[in-house]
């Protein structure tokens, strides 16, 4: 059996979709789950859906009745996923791509680390028509991602791969936290676990402006104040994190855009 399987939610994005499952490598060992999370458009079974797929491994589709938004989805896939023996579960979102080996990368690094249980990495952030815009890495060493947790996650979610053996412990996506789902899921993996990132890029991150950042901004600020609340051990830099995100909350999200770009472009 494979040991592992790539789950991607998916809604209304059948050419995202596609792009996404012909960026995993015919010499990629691994299965896909596709989550329909209730498609208002024909069903996504498409021939060219599976024409696009050319890894090593079966890829399987789960049409979820209605739209419910993207925690229970990857809550479903998760439990699909659990009930049937993968060890390891890497994410992809629909319309970003995997780079060469970006699989057989992460999980090189998990067999010869077997304490760690959660692992991102890098990603090359490009508009739709794919032109690069910034390159995001995030703290490497599980000492430094914890200080980084306090501020902000220092994950990115469609890159990660992690153990399903300690969903056991830490439990699935929290439905408490909407738009933050996957920092608040990895805090807990960083508060019990050891984890990691690898310096490699390891994906092309579309900035999609119907993206959850995007659209759901508020929503998401919110629900990151909440993770850090939770997961605050009153130092200096859990009071700095919460002070961020609250300050966030009360500037435009174009002042906000302006202010990273050029911190970026100084940087580079």
């Amino acid at each position: 059996m494979t040991r592992l399987i790539l789950l991607i939610p998916h809604f209304n994005n059948p050419a995202g979709l596609i792009k996404s499952l012909a960026s995993i490598g015919p010499n990629e060992q691994c299965d896909v789950l596709v989550v329909d999370d209730g498609s208002t458009r024909a069903p996504i079974e498409h021939t060219a859906a599976r024409n696009a797929f050319k890894a090593q491994g079966e890829l399987r589709f789960l049409n979820l009745p209605v739209n419910r938004g993207i925690e229970h989805a990857l809550n479903s896939g998760l439990t699909w996923i659990t009930s049937r023996g993968y060890a390891l579960i890497a994410r992809l979102d629909c319309g970003d791509e995997n780079l060469p080996n970006r699989l057989a990368k992460q999980v090189a690094f998990l067999d010869s680390h077997p304490d760690v249980m959660l692992l991102g990495g890098a990603a090359s952030f490009v508009d739709q028509t794919g032109a690069e815009q910034f390159v995001l890495r995030h703290p490497c060493d599980h000492a430094a991602i914890s200080h980084t947790m306090r501020n902000n996650s220092a994950f990115i979610h469609p890159a990660v791969m992690f153990r399903t053996a300690a969903l056991a412990s830490t439990g699935p996506y929290p439905l408490d936290t909407p738009a933050a789902e996957d920092y608040a899921l990895f805090s807990e993996f960083t508060r019990q676990f050891k984890v990691a990132n690898l310096p490699d890029v390891l994906i092309r991150y579309e900035l999609d402006p119907g993206g959850i950042s995007l659209s759901k901004r508020r929503q998401q600020l919110t629900s990151r104040l909440s993770v850090q609340k939770k997961y605050s051990d009153g130092s200096l830099a859990a009071l700095i994190g919460m002070a961020r995100t609250q300050l966030l909350l009360l500037l435009p999200y174009s002042l906000v855009f302006k202010l990273k770009s050029k911190l970026r472009a100084k940087k580079a």
